[in-house]
């Protein structure tokens, strides 16, 4: 499923508590996350006009059964950047999606990770790549530790608090 379809792909966790939907919204998907279809968090998205936008602008994704397992896999493209991303139902933890991204930089980034608007009742955890998560209220922002030019790789896990 590309983006020319412009439809929402979902993935809900095992327990049917958590779903998250990739919406499509101007020129690339957001993330949106429900709890028995309340909207509790949201993906906070750049624009055309920014080569290191907030997070990752996914403009193509496809839904694939991996190792019996539902995954949504995705690419993208902003200014110099070239991102993917993996996002699975995490089988560690209840309520919970892992996320793999990567983005490779030709030139040396202004700002790379993912920033969220998430309801208490939702947490980021870094789980590769040092990013270091911050939160101020609502809005998370997952930052990855910048180099020089590189291909930078990053996880996090999304899930519902306890």
């Amino acid at each position: 499923m590309t983006n020319s379809t412009r439809s929402v792909l979902s993935l809900t966790t095992n327990d049917g508590l958590l779903r998250l939907d990739f919406q499509w919204q101007a020129d690339r998907f957001v993330q949106r996350f429900f709890v028995d279809d309340a909207e509790v968090g949201k993906s906070i998205e750049g624009d055309t006009e920014e080569p290191w936008p907030c997070s990752p602008p996914l403009q193509q994704l496809s839904r694939e059964h991996i190792n019996e397992a539902n995954v949504i896999l995705g690419v993208g493209a902003a200014g110099r950047g070239h991102w993917s991303i993996s996002v699975e139902i995490d089988q560690e933890v209840t309520s919970a999606f892992k996320f793999d991204l990567a983005c490779r930089c030709p030139e040396p980034p202004d700002f790379l990770g993912s920033q969220y608007q998430l309801a208490d009742n939702l947490t980021l955890q870094a789980l590769t790549g040092g990013i270091q998560v911050q939160r101020e209220a609502a809005l998370v922002t997952a930052a990855v530790p910048l180099k020089l030019a590189d291909t930078y790789r990053w996880s996090y896990r999304i899930s519902q608090a306890n």
